[in-house]
């Protein structure tokens, strides 16, 4: 079972990067992009 992070940004750059390093150490990956969206995840 791999290790979830939630990122939450709100620059899609920044989202798309960690996105792309935090999968190829193998994590499960679930993006928000402000506080509100992050709480409902």
């Amino acid at each position: 079972m791999s290790k979830k992070v939630l990122i939450v940004d709100d620059e899609p750059n920044i989202v798309i990067s960690l996105e792309f390093l935090m999968k190829k150490e193998g994590f499960a990956v679930a993006v928000a992009n402000d506080g509100e969206e992050a709480l409902a995840k």
